[in-house]
C-alpha cells in the first residue's frame, strides 16, 4: 500500500462528528465548499438522479432561522422554558457554516425510493468526509423539528421533499475525544451454507426474486 492510499484511509478512519458548540470561525469558504460538493456528487447514485440538495443558510439570515426554530419548539412543546427556547435559538448560530440537507426522491423514475435514499446518504457521507479532509469539523443533526411543515415551507422545500437535517461545519476549537473503535462483529458474515457446500435455498436468495440484471442495469449503478 503506497503512502497516498494509506493517508487517504487514515483520514476516512479518523472521521467523527463534531458538535456545533465545538466549532468556530472560519468555516469552509466558497471554493472549499464547492470542492466538498464535488466529492458528494461522486457518491454512488443509481441512474445519476442526485436525489438530494443543500440549502445554504447565510449569516445574514441566522436570526430569522433562530426565530423559526423557536416557534417550532413552542408548537411542539408549549411548556418550553425560556432557557429551552434560548438553547433552541443557539442551534441556528453555533456553526460558521450551516446547510440544510434535503432529500428529494424522484417519483417519476424506475429507481426505487429506498435506493434513492441510499444515494442521498452516500452523498452525505462523502460531504462529511470531504469537510474533514479539508481540515474542518462537521456534523449533521436532525431531530423532530425536521418534520415541521411550517419550518420546511419557510426553508423552501417542495412537495415530496424531506428535510433530513442540518449540516454544521467549521474550525474545531475544542477537539472531542477520538471516537472509540466500533466492533465489526456481525458487519461482515459468511454466506450461510457456503462453508459446508450446502446449496442455497432459492426461496431466500434475493437474486431469484426478480428479473436478472442486464448490462444496462450495471451501467446505471454508478
Amino acid at each position: 500500500m503506497n503512502d497516498g492510499v494509506s493517508d487517504a484511509l487514515a483520514v476516512l478512519q479518523a472521521r467523527r462528528s463534531v458538535a456545533p458548540r465545538r466549532l468556530g470561525a472560519p468555516g469552509p469558504d466558497d471554493s472549499e465548499l464547492q470542492r466538498a460538493l464535488q466529492v458528494a456528487l461522486r457518491a454512488p447514485d443509481h441512474g445519476g438522479l442526485v436525489p438530494w440538495r443543500l440549502i445554504q443558510i447565510p449569516h445574514a439570515r441566522r436570526d430569522e432561522l433562530a426565530t423559526l426554530f423557536e416557534q417550532e419548539k413552542q408548537r411542539r412543546d408549549p411548556l418550553a422554558t425560556a432557557n429551552d427556547l434560548a438553547r433552541t435559538r443557539e442551534h441556528a448560530s453555533n456553526a460558521p457554516t450551516l446547510l440544510a440537507f434535503v432529500v428529494c426522491p424522484r417519483h417519476s423514475v424506475s429507481v426505487p425510493a429506498h435506493e434513492q435514499w441510499l444515494a442521498a446518504g452516500a452523498a452525505l457521507g462523502n460531504l462529511l468526509h470531504a469537510l474533514q479532509a479539508l481540515g474542518y469539523g462537521a456534523i449533521m443533526l436532525s431531530g423532530e423539528r425536521c418534520a415541521d411543515r411550517v419550518l420546511c415551507r419557510a426553508l423552501g422545500l417542495h412537495d415530496g421533499e424531506v428535510l433530513a437535517g442540518f449540516v454544521s461545519a467549521g474550525t474545531v476549537v475544542k477537539a472531542p475525544a477520538p471516537a472509540p473503535p466500533k466492533p465489526m462483529d456481525g458487519v461482515l458474515t459468511p454466506w450461510p451454507g457456503a462453508a459446508t457446500g450446502e446449496p442455497a435455498n432459492p426461496a431466500t436468495n434475493p437474486s431469484t426474486s426478480g428479473p436478472a440484471s442486464t448490462p444496462d442495469d450495471a451501467a446505471a449503478r454508478r
